[in-house]
């Protein structure tokens, strides 16, 4: 039993090792793709095993007719990797990298475009470099050998750098940048160019030798572009005029231009001071005694022989200001204009025809504008229409006066005081007003109508109180004729009201009158008998049963204490206002109906209870219903 147990063993254990495949366990296709059935020979035109889906590695160019063998050394194929230099070895000594398809393909080895992947590196080829042999630029070319190079000119064109001498490049210091005078695109070294652009060479400095500037063995860099260095010898020598005597600027581009040095031309207009009128043909040295630096602009600076001397008018002796321009141009000194609106003070009127000493007598600075300044004795003078002096009128004569007309002439707009003259005002003297005195003059109307007030009898404004407001009843036309406006009272005058005398109702008394009717009425409510007002206790406020129109007929609302409906429709009062007494308190079983307390009608009626003012409660209407 126990050897059966152990054969049994042993064949589990050799099905199972020779079950496991040799090529690893990577590999998931069924043998049957490339062995027979019945051996494990291959018949390769019957492998149905395709590489370039079954992998990641498609076979291209010389890997398609190949031995497996060739790459595959071993039954596990997944040990073999895919970089080229797994199988190939690197015979460019690693200085350009693994990856071989930058530069080769699977057909050959032999590159065939290396200008096009010239051009996509650091260094396109461009120019001569384009027919110059590799192995120029790449020294280990013959060893297949292509470490990174250096793209400056320089690490290439050095011997040319040196022994070149028209010009001297080291003489010279040159930059070691050569395509700042070379072009890569040239097909000779000698064709160079120089931008020239921070400095233009045009006109006089389009010269072809560099050294006429830039002298041999000095530095090319650096070198100033004022004229001034170059030009210092024609600086010291021109004579016409003398730049050195004359202190002339160095700046040579203020008149030299680059065309010709001999043609000088300034522009005068850049100073600040254009040469206009008669400075457009004077001398530079008619001017510019001193030198060309730091001459003033101010006329008076070489004027002033001219100032001095003049004598129409005399300008130092009245103070005239210095500004020449005030008065000259430069088209003609003599003749000499002022604006004198320019100064805020405009000639108009008799100020045009005036001379200038008549006003300006001490000189032509700082003369006043005021009127007063100029004509303080006329005004001291003046006693019409006041004296100006005792009458205190402002020293402001414009108010009165213009420049217009002579100065005997005035008006005055008394509208600007805040009391405008109007009817018999505008024709009264000023006298009449201002006793003496145009200031602090009141502008109430007692102020100067008093004695018209206290003289007025009809009526009498002082024993009956009228108001010192005579506007209230008189106007500027006429103080004869005066007219009261009630209306602004608050009492306006209607009916009866309006035909009356004042004195009917202003008992001499025109303040604080009472607006009540029985202000004035009284006497009219305790004479009236019918009805007797003062016995009856009727209200002393007449307006409810008068009118302003008529004193009788007068008429009550009833309605108001006790409508008048049914068998109550009378219109004769005494029928239940029978005596004088009985027109204020009223009772409907006290007066007309004292039997509705024994009445068996009443008596008769269920739950009745007598009460004064319980009638209405059966009888709505005041009838027997």
């Amino acid at each position: 039993m126990r050897l059966l147990s152990c054969i049994i063993f042993l064949l589990i254990s050799a099905a199972s090792i020779f079950a496991q495949s040799p090529h690893g366990n990577l590999l998931k296709i069924d043998c049957s793709n490339c062995h027979e059935s019945t051996n494990w020979k291959i018949i390769p035109k019957n492998i149905k095993f395709d590489h370039n889906t079954e992998t990641s590695f498609r076979l291209t160019g010389q890997h398609i007719s190949v031995s497996c063998q060739s790459c595959h050394k071993s039954l596990v194929f997944s040990d073999v990797k895919i970089q080229c230099e797994s199988c190939h070895k690197n015979v460019h000594q690693n200085s350009v990298g693994t990856n071989c398809v930058q530069c080769h393909t699977t057909n050959t080895w032999i590159v065939f475009n290396i200008i096009q992947m010239h051009q996509n590196s650091r260094f396109p080829l461009i120019g001569v470099h384009l027919n110059v042999d590799c192995q120029s630029c790449h020294s280990g070319y013959a060893n297949l050998y292509f470490p990174a190079q250096s793209v400056s000119c320089f690490s290439c064109h050095k011997q040319q750098y040196y022994a070149t001498t028209s010009p001297n490049h080291v003489q010279a210091n040159f930059s070691t940048d050569c395509q700042t005078c070379h072009s890569l695109a040239n097909f000779t070294w000698g064709n160079t160019s120089f931008n020239h652009s921070f400095f233009p060479l045009v006109g006089g400095h389009n010269i072809q030798n560099c050294f006429a500037c830039h002298a041999p063995g000095s530095n090319f860099k650096g070198l100033t572009t004022g004229c001034y260095p170059c030009h210092k010898q024609n600086y010291i020598t021109a004579k016409n005029p003398d730049h050195v005597a004359a202190k002339f600027p160095t700046t040579c581009q203020d008149c030299h231009n680059t065309t010709t040095f001999a043609q000088a031309t300034f522009n005068h207009n850049t100073t600040g001071f254009p040469l206009t009128g008669a400075h457009a043909s004077v001398s530079c040295q008619s001017c510019h005694t001193a030198g060309y630096t730091n001459t003033p602009t101010d006329c008076y600076s070489c004027h002033a022989t001219d100032y001095a001397n003049t004598t129409n008018p005399n300008h130092a002796t009245q103070g005239f200001s210095h500004d020449c321009s005030q008065c000259h141009s430069t088209t003609d000194w003599g003749g000499g204009a002022f604006d004198h609106a320019a100064v805020g003070f405009p000639l108009t009127g008799q100020h045009a025809n005036l001379q200038c000493a008549q006003c300006h007598a001490s000189g032509f600075t700082n003369t006043s504008t005021a009127c007063i300044s100029c004509h303080l004795k006329d005004y001291s003078a003046a006693t019409s229409p006041v004296n100006h002096t005792a009458a205190g009128l402002p020293q402001t004569c414009q108010d009165c006066h213009s420049i217009a007309a002579p100065f005997t002439t005035s008006s005055f707009n008394h509208a600007t005081t805040g009391f405008t003259l109007t009817g018999a005002h505008t024709t009264t003297s000023c006298e009449s007003c201002h006793n003496g005195s145009v200031s602090g003059t009141p502008a109430d109307c007692y102020s100067c109508h008093a004695t018209q007030y206290n003289n007025t009898t009809d009526p009498n404004h002082v024993s009956q109180g009228f108001s010192h407001d005579c506007s209230q009843c008189h106007t500027t036309t006429s103080f004869g004729d005066a007219s009261f406006n009630h209306n602004n009272t608050g009492f306006p005058l209607a009916g009866v009201h309006t035909t009356v005398t004042c004195q009917a109702c202003h008992n001499s008394n025109y303040t604080n009158l009472s607006p009540a009717c029985y202000g004035c009425h009284q006497q009219d409510y305790a004479g009236t008998t019918n009805p007797a007002h003062q016995t009856s206790g009727f209200p002393t406020d007449c307006t409810q049963c008068h009118t302003t129109s008529g004193w009788t007929p007068s008429t009550f609302n009833h309605t108001t204490y006790f409508p008048l409906t049914g068998d109550h429709n009378i219109s004769t009062c005494n029928t239940c206002h029978t005596t004088a007494s009985n027109f204020v308190a009223f009772s409907c079983t006290a007066t007309c109906h004292s039997q509705a307390n024994t009445d068996s009608h009443h008596s008769g009626v269920s739950g009745y209870v007598y009460s004064p003012t319980s009638c209405y409660g059966c009888h709505p209407t005041g009838g027997g219903d």
